[in-house]
């Protein structure tokens, strides 16, 4: 069983699936006693759905092992790739809008003599196809690559058919546009392919090992010599930097002794003031008190001889006093 669950512009969600040979489709979340609606009854391989404007549209390989592209409800189903002679087949279809337009990515494969390839076409518009990448088989000489392609995914049995091993690939949208990658099952391959335009692919160039190799050691060759100079360079910015280092030393030094030399006259001139100033306040204040002792002396010689005086007015007192008893 094959199914998808799509969701629709105003949030309706459905599953689409194949069953046997039939198509059916629901709508979700599927109740109890609800039944799937069959819209196909002649399904055979390769299921792959979509929304493209807002319709629901799938894919698949009919019994006639035609490729069929019906809608739901949208118009009748269109054959979009025809079952060529016997051994030629399709697989890995797969739907993608893209810019309004609806793309059909697959795959088609035929006997040994024809190999594969990956195409793409534009179902609503008239023979609008591209091809992306081809590969073709040699016969009994072996496999023949185009294209850069080793040609490992067409195998042959021993009894000389060849058996188709598909190639895994995906549409990944990034933010410089969208991208298809495909990896071979058997080897590995990587190949990348930009989606340029409608129907325009740009495969990027891998690099091969022998030539990975040779950018590696020239990578490893350039790094070697840009690490020597920068070797040098470190050396000669070591030596730039200790020769700043000392000049900035020695003018350090050089302006704290200039600093220290304005301190100590700044001191010496503060100094010398505070002292003239000092001295002249020691001069002034001796001069007070000289002047001040000497009006002392004077006050203490008046009051002698004023002593003096007294006593001798006094004796007089006493002696007319003692004349007159």
């Amino acid at each position: 069983m094959a199914y998808q669950i799509l969701e629709m512009a105003d949030g309706q969600r459905m599953a689409l699936y194949a069953q046997g040979n039939s198509v059916l489709y629901c709508f979700m979340p599927f109740a109890r006693g609800m039944i799937p609606t069959e819209v196909r009854r002649d399904y055979l391989a390769h299921f792959e759905a979509g929304v493209f404007r807002d319709t629901v549209c799938y894919v698949y390989e009919d019994l006639e092992h035609n490729v069929i592209l019906d809608t739901l409800g949208a118009g009748p189903a269109k054959i979009i790739l025809t079952a060529g002679p016997l051994g030629y087949g399709f697989c890995n279809l797969r739907l993608a809008v893209r810019e309004g337009e609806l793309y059909l990515f697959y795959q088609a494969y035929s006997g040994r003599d024809k190999g594969y390839g990956l195409y793409v076409c534009m179902p609503y518009q008239e023979n609008r196809r591209g091809v992306i990448f081809e590969k073709e088989s040699a016969g009994d000489e072996g496999i023949k690559a185009e294209d850069g392609g080793n040609g490992e995914n067409v195998k042959t049995t021993s009894a000389g058919k060849a058996v188709f091993v598909p190639v895994d690939y995906r549409i990944v949208q990034t933010d410089t546009g969208a991208v298809l990658t495909c990896v071979d099952r058997n080897s590995g391959e990587v190949r990348v392919f930009e989606w340029k335009a409608e129907l325009v692919f740009e495969e990027r160039r891998q690099m091969g090992e022998e030539e990975h190799g040779r950018r590696l050691s020239s990578l490893q060759a350039a790094w070697q010599e840009e690490r020597e100079g920068w070797e040098l360079q470190k050396e000669e910015i070591q030596a730039e930097a200790l020769a700043k280092l000392g000049e900035l030393q020695q003018e350090r030094e050089e302006r704290l002794i200039q600093c220290r030399k304005e301190y100590e006259g700044k001191v010496n001139r503060l100094r010398g003031e505070y002292e003239e100033k000092l001295s002249k306040c020691k001069e002034g204040y001796e001069k007070q008190l000289l002047q001040a002792k000497r009006q002392y002396d004077e006050l203490a010689q008046t009051a002698i001889r004023l002593q003096q005086i007294g006593r001798k007015w006094r004796d007089k007192y006493f002696e007319k006093e003692s004349d007159e008893k």
